[in-house]
């Protein structure tokens, strides 16, 4: 007996709630990530936009070079040439800010642009935490 005149109660004829199905036609995760990554050429930062290797000589910032002539170390052509191959293969793995430790040195550098930003000892390197780096190389 229902509280409403006229408005008897009844139990639902078909199921409250249906969940909704995509159609068989629909590629599914798998299928959209496969069409995405075919459309971009690949799901790696670096890989779909390759930075360029051995694109200009390394830069030294004016604190850098600074450091480096307070502790008396003179890079020759030969570790310049060391320490580019070492920025090409930072860049080829799409790092932005990287450090590289070299003999006694560490060198951080702006990956993108060529740059050693700072120069420190790796004793003074021990004493911080760099939270900013995304890559390391280690030459010698």
């Amino acid at each position: 007996m229902s509280l409403v005149r006229g408005v008897e109660s009844r139990a639902p004829v078909g199921p409250l709630y249906t969940p909704h199905r995509p159609p068989e036609t629909a590629p599914g995760f798998g299928g959209s990530l496969d069409a995405l990554l075919h459309t971009r050429g690949s799901a790696s930062p670096a890989a779909a936009s390759p930075a360029p290797t051995g694109s200009g000589a390394i830069r030294l910032s004016p604190q850098a070079s600074a450091r480096l002539e307070a502790s008396g170390v003179h890079l020759d052509p030969d570790d310049m040439a060391d320490l580019g191959d070492a920025v090409d293969q930072l860049a080829r793995r799409g790092a932005r800010e990287s450090l590289v430790l070299f003999d006694d040195h560490a060198l951080f550098v702006r990956v993108p642009d060529r740059t050693v930003t700072t120069v420190m000892t790796r004793r003074e390197a021990a004493q911080h935490v760099f939270p900013q780096i995304d890559a390391t190389v280690v030459l010698r």
